[in-house]
Parts: C-alpha cells; structure tokens; sequence
C-alpha cells in the first residue's frame, strides 16, 4: 500500500506538467518577426483571415488565373450589393461578404456551371485605400500614400486608445493575417513594413 502511494505521488506532478493551461491569445513572445517587406510575413489569428468586408458601390478588380480567355475586370459593387460578370447570367451577391469569400464564390460559379474547369480567382480594392479597426481613436477607411507605414497608419487613425494592445496589431492582406509588436517597431523604425492597398490592419485589445 505505501510502494502505490508512492508511485502516485511520482506520476501526479507528470500528468499535471502536461495541462498546463495556455493564454488564448498568446503573449509578446509569440509575436512574429517584423520583416520590411510581405514576403517574409508570418501569418497567425486564423479566426480574422477572409480580408475586407465588401461594402455597397465599393470598387473591386478581379483577376483571373489558368484561362487564357478571362480578361481582368474592375466592377462597382451596385447599390443592391452585386455584381455582374462575364458568362453568369444572374447577379452574384458581393456586399457583405470578405473578398476571400467572393473568390471563392466565383470560383465555384465558373467550374460548376461548366464554364472553366480550372480557375483562380484574386479579388482586391481598385481604390488606393485601407482600414483600420478595433482599439484605435478613429477607426475607418483611410486613403494610402506612396510609403505609408504601419506606424504612420496608426499615427493617422490618432493613435491607439488606452486599452490598445500594442504587442498584438495584426494585418490582414490578401486572406492571410499578420501579426505585429508595434513597441519594436517603434524602438527600432527600420522593422517599420509598408502598407498595401486594401489592407485591414487591426488594434487589438489588452488582455486584463
């Protein structure tokens, strides 16, 4: 009886060192590297990926990828939330939506109806604009300048509020997440990356 007490005793602290219990948002440490340029992002938060939400009379340019026929289009979202493509007879619902989503969309539109068997489809903003949300002091759609920055991004949404998370400011671009310490942006600028049109850059809040 004693030999099992002790054996008990010894597995406990095993089994209890594999429970242990994760932040749900992770902390500094789990912030990816800031490079200068996309082509080194790491992507995270796969919860926010889907990109911009599609809004009534936003301009959208839409590439096509594996036909050679398919010319790229740029189209207004009408003030009934659709557009209109090539070979599609009825309207396809495009407000309220991410761009992700509306690729998607029109990709199965154009295979199952038999159109292309094989399709890629890219769905971006024409207008030179992005956005920026969430613990911010003025959140909305901003238009992009020639080098625009994430921290001038940030410095022209007035800045981040008292309960910003400034280890965790995340990007969204093209359907992928991007995650950002801004306090090492702002202790070394050169790690400073530059803003692309269309991009949904959000402040998140402080985990109390």
């Amino acid at each position: 009886m004693r030999k099992f007490f002790v054996s008990v005793i010894l597995v406990l602290p095993i089994l209890f060192t594999g429970c242990v219990i994760q932040p749900i948002n992770g902390g500094p440490e789990n912030v990816v590297s800031l490079p200068t340029s996309s082509a080194g992002f790491d992507s995270g938060e796969s919860e926010y990926v889907g990109g911009y939400t599609i809004k009534t009379l936003d301009p959208l340019y839409i590439r096509f990828s594996g036909v050679v026929e398919q010319q790229a289009l740029e189209v207004v979202v009408d003030e009934n939330g659709e557009i209109s493509l090539l070979h599609i007879a009825d309207p396809i619902k495009a407000a309220g939506i991410t761009t992700s989503a509306l690729e998607a969309e029109i990709e199965r539109l154009y295979v199952e109806g038999g159109i292309y068997k094989n399709v890629s489809v890219n769905v971006t903003m024409t207008a030179k604009v992005f956005y920026v949300q969430g613990e911010i002091n003025q959140p909305g759609q901003f238009p992009l300048s020639s080098g625009t920055t994430l921290l001038q991004a940030i410095a022209g949404a007035r800045g981040p509020t008292a309960f910003a998370n400034l280890r965790k400011v995340t990007i969204v671009r093209h359907g992928k997440v991007y995650t950002f310490d801004i306090k090492k942006l702002e202790k070394d600028p050169s790690l400073d990356v530059k803003i692309e049109a269309g991009d949904v850059i959000k402040v998140w809040q402080k985990m109390f």
